[in-house]
């Protein structure tokens, strides 16, 4: 066999060993990637999106009885009406497999990057794995979904329009940063750069999806004006044609955010809402405790910042702008991690490869890939290792018992409890979704938060909760704090309240004019004792009615919605026909 066969067929092993190690670091991936845990806004989303569906978009507070008629900026129409549509048509298994997609494609960015990666696999492998832990705890089907799918097309559009200028030191000074190129070692190619017009409708869509499009402007921004410093500082007056491109198209850009319902007062209000701190949303606290999630995000961030420093590729400016910013940012908020791990598959990955040949100071030559079979071989041990929690993790998105009141919400539909009610803001939207659809029940508060609440009933409902928590929560009354005004307030008639949150257990507890009328080891439900206590009302419920019991504790999983199926009849062979499904509950795994 001649040299120029043995080198074709060395070329076809490496690409198909290639292949076979794409395959196997996605199928871990994949386990990353699908989290099936039912988000706590998922049905409100939902409803809401159909709700826009049939009356149009909704102008004021909906399914309150505290915030009637106060003005409701939606900030997800979009992607409320995409969930509605997506649960109606291909169901929630079929979004958690889309979702489980977007993700993967993430997650193959770096063997994109990497070029000839079946040379040196072991870096990119390690780094798409860092990037699919620094998802998990964020890919849940909900609008930030959308966010994170327009920043990764955000991305691959700079990739393109910057063609030549990724990967270079485009500036005169710092010339040790170039990093053994010189300086016309590359050239910028302008064919490319009028893709950049596709942020406009980028941006259109994204602004009407979800609140994120301010991130993604930030971003772009900063990018666009640290690439016209480049050009202005390496070729001076010359580009001045390329600077006037490049800021109508931020211009245009930013003009495309104010196409939405609500014009420039969507900016105005997001704007202000940025300067309320937001203790109660553990997605805007610092950098996580130490668990497996924190120590991803450091290791991500180590890794990354140790690859800029030892590679000996030439640094991009642009990028450690960039980069620098998103990290401050996700290590300030935990909900800014995925911005930061999709630039670290975009930017980093060349750089982690380097530093890895580098630190091992392996030729070319030297280096022998595993044989294809071997590596097909461990991709299909690991299919089979993974088949069965990939495929329970994608055919079921699970209502989790002890975290979801789906007994409580049994008993209320049981003996048709409906009226005001305070819930508490985690369970609210799954609340909504259950028992507010006929329009017999509404809410005190829920998890949307100062989108459609006046501050002031965001205060009284974490007085209830949490009481005067200093540190965890914010609170702009300057009334004493009083856990009693939610109870009294246009008068409720019920409370659905998270034992977990002990401070509204202890008040309810302490209050005459309220009767427990369910417990489990998660819920609680209270009735208004001149209603539910009363043998001469119409809404009294006996004690023998009534379920309070620790015994049991809350287990296992029920598929969403996990709604009873409303029925006419109030008759108990009705109610378990409309409960069966919800009583094949299946122990977690």
């Amino acid at each position: 066999m001649d040299s120029s066969q043995q080198q074709a067929d060395s070329s076809r092993l490496r690409q198909w060993g290639a292949w076979g190690i794409l395959a196997g670091t996605l199928l871990a991936a994949a386990i990353a990637v699908s989290p099936n845990g039912a988000d706590p806004d998922l049905w409100g989303h939902v409803q809401y999106g159909r709700d826009a569906l049939r009356d149009g978009l909704a102008r004021t507070t909906t399914y309150s009885y505290t915030a009637e008629g106060y003005r409701w900026i939606n900030h997800e129409n979009l992607s409320e009406l995409a969930l509605a549509i997506g649960v109606d048509t291909i169901g929630p298994t079929g979004l958690l497999l889309l979702k489980a997609m977007l993700g993967l494609f993430i997650c193959a960015i770096p063997f994109w990057k990497a070029k000839d990666f079946s040379r040196n696999p072991l870096p990119v492998v390690i780094v798409s794995l860092l990037v699919a832990v620094n998802l998990t705890n964020h890919w849940n089907v909900r609008p930030q979904l959308f966010s994170f799918s327009f920043f990764a097309l955000l991305l691959l559009l700079l990739e393109f329009s910057f063609t030549g200028w990724q990967g270079h030191w485009n500036l005169p000074w710092l010339t040790s940063l170039r990093r053994g190129e010189t300086a016309e070692a590359f050239s910028w190619s302008h064919r490319w750069m009028r893709l950049m017009w596709l942020c406009v409708p980028l941006f259109f869509l994204w602004t009407n999806s979800h609140g994120g499009f301010m991130a993604g402007l930030g971003v772009l921004a900063v990018y666009l004006v640290c690439r016209m410093i480049e050009a202005a500082t390496m070729r001076g007056w010359a580009s001045a044609g390329m600077l006037r491109r490049l800021t109508l198209m931020l211009v245009g850009a930013v003009l495309a955010t104010l196409v939405n319902p609500y014009s420039w007062e969507l900016h105005q209000w997001m704007l202000a809402a940025l300067r309320v701190p937001r203790p109660e949303i553990t997605e805007w606290h610092p950098l996580y405790s130490f668990d497996m999630f924190s120590i991803a995000f450091l290791t991500m961030l180590s890794v990354g910042t140790l690859s800029l420093i030892y590679s000996t590729k030439p640094l991009d400016f642009t990028q450690l702008v960039v980069l620098a910013l998103v990290a401050g940012q996700a290590t300030m908020h935990q909900r800014h991690a995925p911005f930061l791990a999709m630039l670290f598959a975009f930017w980093c990955t060349p750089h982690v490869v380097s530093t890895w040949e580098r630190v091992t100071r392996r030729s070319k030559a030297e280096e022998k890939n595993p044989h294809p079979a071997l590596v097909w071989g461990l991709v299909g041990f690991a299919a089979l290792l993974f088949a069965a929690p990939l495929w329970q993790r994608l055919s079921v998105m699970r209502v989790d018992r002890d975290t979801y009141p789906v007994s409580a919400i049994e008993f209320l539909d049981q003996h048709h409890l409906h009226g005001k009610t305070v819930v508490s803001y985690n369970w609210a939207q799954y609340f909504i979704a259950a028992r507010c659809r006929e329009g017999q029940s509404a809410v005190q508060f829920d998890g949307r938060f100062r989108t459609c609440y006046p501050q002031a009933i965001v205060d009284r409902h974490f007085d209830f909760i949490l009481g005067d928590a200093k540190g965890k929560r914010y609170r702009q009354l300057a009334s004493p704090v009083d856990p009693t005004v939610a109870l009294t307030e246009r008068d409720p008639k019920l409370v659905l309240l998270d034992r977990g949150q002990p401070h509204s257990e202890a008040v309810m507890k302490q209050m005459k004019d309220w009767t427990l009328l369910y417990q489990d080891s998660l819920a609680q439900v209270w009735g208004r004792s001149d209603l539910f206590n009363d043998p001469q009302s119409p809404e009294y419920l006996a004690p023998k009615q009534r379920s309070i019991s620790d015994a049991k504790p809350q287990a296992g999983y029920v598929a969403w919605p996990a709604i009873p199926t409303p029925q006419a009849e109030a008759t108990p062979s009705s109610h378990l026909a409309r409960t069966s499904s919800l009583n094949t509950t299946r122990e977690q795994p």
